[in-house]
Parts: structure tokens; sequence; C-alpha cells
């Protein structure tokens, strides 16, 4: 708030008008500010040129003038808007001494990291850890480089047009399995091999079998069953 000036007081205010800033209030009347004069920072203790102003805090600008430098009056109140005293607080950065640990926080609203002209990178000679009830990753191109890793869920869902894998060995273990598709080509190099406590194939159409050889074991019965069996 910038105080008003009586014309009465004009008289005493000739000599010099500077900005300084408030290092030291005790009352309205012993106020000790900061000039800067010549390129000299100078000290000197102000008031408040009319009365019924409320008291400024440390840090804050205010307007002196005087006509020496034995006193001032201070004719203008800039107060420095603090976090505070600022109902919404954009952010807090504290430390951990003894930990060590530095938090960013944000009290209410919204954290945005954003690079519009460059890029975010991420590096910890420890852990990287993402906590949060949902997680979303959206990108045009992606690349994951990691040697090993370990997934744990309850359930995962996947849509893809296309994909490739190249693979040295996979082992895997589930429960119960159960695959759907329209066609399916798998091609062996080498050996293909099935072990099951039971086994049942059922074929809607045709079922074709073809090979070099033909072996066909069983420690029991065999029994075939058709309208027609041709045989040679």
């Amino acid at each position: 708030m910038l105080t008003s000036i009586t014309p009465n007081n004009v008289s005493i205010l000739q000599d010099f008008v500077r900005t300084g800033r408030v290092e030291q209030v005790i009352n309205t009347t012993q106020i000790r500010v900061t000039l800067s004069l010549e390129k000299r920072a100078i000290e000197l203790w102000a008031e408040f040129a009319m009365g019924n102003q409320p008291l400024p805090k440390v840090g804050d600008k205010v307007l002196v003038a005087g006509e020496d430098l034995s006193c001032g009056y201070i004719i203008g109140h800039f107060p420095v808007i603090r976090a505070e005293d600022s109902p919404q607080q954009r952010f807090t950065l504290e430390q951990d001494e003894e930990s060590g640990k530095t938090i960013l926080s944000v009290p209410e609203g919204d954290l945005a990291l954003c690079s519009e002209k460059g890029s975010i990178r991420l590096e910890a000679a420890k852990d990287i850890e993402l906590c949060s009830p949902q997680f979303s990753l959206e990108a045009g191109k992606g690349q994951i480089n990691i040697t090993d890793a370990d997934y744990q869920g309850v359930r995962l869902g996947a849509s893809i047009a296309q994909t490739k894998l190249f693979l040295g060995k996979l082992n895997t273990t589930v429960g119960r399995l159960i695959e759907k598709a329209k066609n399916v080509y798998r091609q062996v190099d080498n050996l293909n091999q099935l072990k099951a406590g039971r086994m049942r194939t059922l074929v809607k159409g045709s079922y074709h079998l073809k090979g070099e050889s033909l072996n066909q074991k069983a420690e029991k019965d065999v029994r075939i069953d058709g309208n027609k069996i041709n045989l040679g």
C-alpha cells in the first residue's frame, strides 16, 4: 500500500527518495532499512510518514525519503509475497540431513514435468520407484532394455496388432492355459515334444497327419472307430 504525503511534510522529503529493504522492525518509529545510495549500501532508521500503518516484515521493499541520512520516512510499502502468506502454496522442497533424502511435494493439484524443446532424463545410482493407484504410459515409439525383470500381478491384458519375439529360451508355468486363434502356424526345426497326463484332440473338420515315418505305440488297447477305414 502506497502512503500519501501531506503538503506540510513535503519540505522534509526533498533531499533524497530511495527504495530500500527492511532489515529489522521494532515498532512504527523504529524500522531499520538498507538503502542503495551512490552504489553504496547504507543503513538508517526510518518511520512511517503517516500514522496507523501496518508494520512491514523483514525483506519487504519500502520507499524512503528524507533530508539527511540520520533518519528517513517511509512513504511507500511494498510487501513481498511469501509462501506462508499465499492461500495456495505452490510446492515445497525439503531435505532430511540425516537420511540425505530430498522431497519435492505439491500440497494441492497436479505436478507436471514438461520440456517443450528438449528431453527429460531420470538417472539414479540406485533404485527408481513409481508408486500410484493407476499408471499410464503413452509414447509414439519406445525401447526397453532390462537385463532381469519380474512381473507380479492379478490380471494382465494386452491388445497388440503385431508382435515379434526373439527368445533364446522360454519357460512358462501356468495353472490353466486357454488359447483362441483363427489360424495357428508353428514351425519347429528340430524336436517338438509334448508331455501330458491326458490328451484329447477335437477337430470339427478334417484331420491330416503327414510325416516321413509314423510310429504309434500304446501300452494297452488301441481303438479306431469310423464309418469307413482305408488302409494302404
